[in-house]
């Protein structure tokens, strides 16, 4: 199956899914460069190719953004036309934490939350883990 991955950091949720051996991950997004650096530099060293449709250095509601929403789209599209696709990530938890400030769905972290929930909304992966 292919994931297409969201807030992924240093990638080990994606390095968890791919070392089952039922899952390719084949797009990556995360917004910070040295997690990005370090997750690339994780899959070269374990001798995992590059995702096919490559790591993306962006805010996830870039990928909401009218001149973007379709390359994306016909990517997901493309890949539910070979195998089951989903889509994984677990936006950033600041807000919705104690030792946050608690501003919810208000908050900087918060509103990427409803960014990741519009995705899943608009691009219907055949699954997601939120």
């Amino acid at each position: 199956m292919n994931v297409f991955s969201f807030f992924a950091g240093a990638g080990f949720l994606d390095l968890g899914f791919e070392l089952t051996g039922n899952f390719d991950v084949v797009y990556v997004n995360e917004f910070h460069k040295s997690f990005n650096d370090i997750y690339k530099f994780a899959r070269e060293q374990m001798g995992m190719s590059s995702p096919k449709y490559g790591h993306h250095v962006e805010d996830v509601s870039i990928l909401l953004s009218e001149d973007r929403i379709n390359l994306l789209k016909e990517q997901i599209e493309e890949s539910k036309l070979q195998t089951l696709t989903g889509i994984i990530g677990g936006p950033p938890c600041p807000d919705f934490s104690v030792a946050g400030k608690n501003e919810g769905i208000t908050g900087s972290h918060g509103k990427l939350t409803t960014s990741y929930k519009r995705a899943i909304l608009l691009y219907e992966p055949d699954f997601f883990v939120f």
